[in-house]
């Protein structure tokens, strides 16, 4: 099904159970050459299962990734990676021409957030859970968060517009807030987070909370474009 097609085949959405991806590893279908116009990846798990990295068949990792390497868009969804992150963030890191990165079953760092943006030169859109504050490194204090961003990360990313939060728990939204401030302060072109409409209003009012405060108030005039323009203060 996949050989006959391999020079041609642009669009990939594929339901991986285990049997299929054991078929799958074990007959080399996917090589990091071996489809070369690929451009839009979806994986999932069958509907109504979810499983882990370190349940599947070995080498299940090292397929996602391969399945063309050129591809502009990569969703990976009903999977939660138990990998290290550091290895999950280097096999991401080879796909240079990526611009839409999916996950919508984890939950990052920003930390992790940012080296992962780092890796990616052309990406535009990450999307998935929102993104926490901690861990945090070790020894460092919040009110050092900005100092340590710019020093670590900034400045990056200038292809990375956008975050879209792909979950409906007010808490976890509101809780974002920092972090992606944090993001907004390395990528300098990151102007839009898109939260589900009925946790706008929290999440603008949070961001006017953090904004004003001394820790961010001299970088008020770029992250106040993380707003709403609907639900901006005048």
């Amino acid at each position: 099904m996949f050989r006959g097609n391999a020079a041609t085949l642009e669009f990939l959405q594929l339901e991986l159970d285990h049997r299929l991806a054991a078929a799958l590893i074990r007959e080399q279908v996917f090589t990091p050459t071996s489809h070369p116009k690929l451009q839009c990846v979806m994986l999932t798990s069958p509907s109504g299962s979810s499983f882990s990295s370190s349940t599947i068949e070995p080498g299940f990792l090292q397929l996602m990734f391969d399945i063309a390497p050129g591809a502009a868009v990569r969703s990976i969804s009903r999977l939660t990676f138990d990998e290290p992150i550091p290895r999950l963030l280097s096999l991401l890191g080879k796909h240079a021409f990526l611009q839409v990165l999916s996950l919508p079953d984890q939950r990052l760092v920003v930390w992790e957030a940012l080296t992962l943006i780092k890796s990616l030169p052309l990406l535009s859109d990450l999307r998935g859970k929102a993104p926490k504050l901690h861990p945090m490194p070790e020894s460092l204090e919040f009110d050092d968060l900005v100092g340590y961003v710019h020093t670590t990360y900034s400045p990056m990313a200038t292809r990375f517009r956008c975050c879209h939060i792909d979950e409906d728990k007010e808490d976890y939204v509101a809780d974002s807030v920092v972090p992606f401030l944090l993001l907004a302060l390395a990528c300098p072109n990151f102007d839009y987070v898109a939260v589900p409409l009925n946790h706008r209003g929290r999440f603008a009012e949070q961001l006017w909370k953090e904004i004003n405060k001394p820790m961010f108030e001299v970088f008020a005039p770029r992250l106040r474009r993380l707003i709403p323009c609907e639900l901006k203060h005048n």
